[in-house]
């Protein structure tokens, strides 16, 4: 991703209603599905981009940040992460079995081979410990947005499910997100790969007016309240939580 993208998407992350949205759908699978062990709890945030869900992760436990990016860690340590690693998530630099919990928020997209990743952090989990994820949905809605982020593929519930069990892990949940505003994302996104033909690629994150950002902030906290209870039929965005299972090769 380019630096400029990534100033844009520090610039709005606190306050953006898509990633406002994503950490109350994020919270409220943790809550429902995962119990941190108090202090000694350990998070690794891979992938961590400019450091927006810190806040949210640092409340259960201890946060490890990687990126591949340089320019995104800089952003993640003005935001306060100091356990910063400049690292590919194909091939992690951990320990087996080192982490309680792993968030890979919108990162299995952007890799070659998407597979190895969750192995890796198959790998680095402890018994019972759980990877909560994003990734975003449907290729239909390919668009120049995905181009500027460096996206390699989108993906249907099926195909995100079938890796994650291959991988030997439980599934609690999983369900699309954001699921309202398909329709409008789908003409936005072909509208936008028509204006931006032959141009540089840029990404659909456009600053709106404050209460139309409010409003869709509170259509998030809706879906937040059902995705840990309800899986939804269809979405911009898949969301999901799993766990490696307690006893050693269960699940493999």
């Amino acid at each position: 991703m380019s630096p400029s993208e990534l100033e844009k998407m520090a610039r709005l992350e606190d306050r953006y209603w898509w990633f406002v949205g994503r950490r109350f759908i994020i919270r409220s699978l943790l809550q429902r599905f995962w119990k941190p062990k108090g202090r000694n709890t350990l998070i690794l945030d891979l992938g961590c981009g400019t450091g927006g869900s810190f806040p949210l992760f640092r409340n259960y436990g201890k946060v490890i940040g990687l990126d591949i990016s340089l320019v995104a860690l800089k952003f993640s340590h003005k935001r306060g992460m100091k356990q910063l690693i400049l690292g590919d998530a194909q091939f992690l630099p951990f320990a087996d079995e080192k982490f309680d919990l792993v968030a890979v928020l919108d990162v299995l997209e952007h890799l070659d081979d998407d597979c190895q990743t969750i192995d890796e952090i198959w790998r680095i989990l402890k018994p019972g410990g759980s990877v909560v994820f994003t990734v975003p949905a449907f290729m239909s809605l390919w668009s120049i947005h995905d181009i500027a982020l460096e996206h390699r593929r989108r993906y249907l519930w099926n195909e995100i499910y079938d890796k994650i069990r291959k991988a030997g892990f439980e599934i609690k949940q999983l369900s699309y997100a954001i699921c309202p505003l398909l329709p409008v994302v789908f003409v936005f996104r072909k509208i936008q790969n028509l204006l931006m033909r032959n141009k540089k690629p840029a990404t659909a994150l456009i600053e709106l007016p404050e209460p139309l950002n409010k409003v869709l902030i509170s259509l998030l906290k809706v879906e937040a309240m059902l995705i840990p209870s309800v899986k939804l039929p269809f979405g911009v965005s898949l969301v999901g939580i799993a766990e490696k299972p307690q006893r050693r090769g269960e699940g493999k």
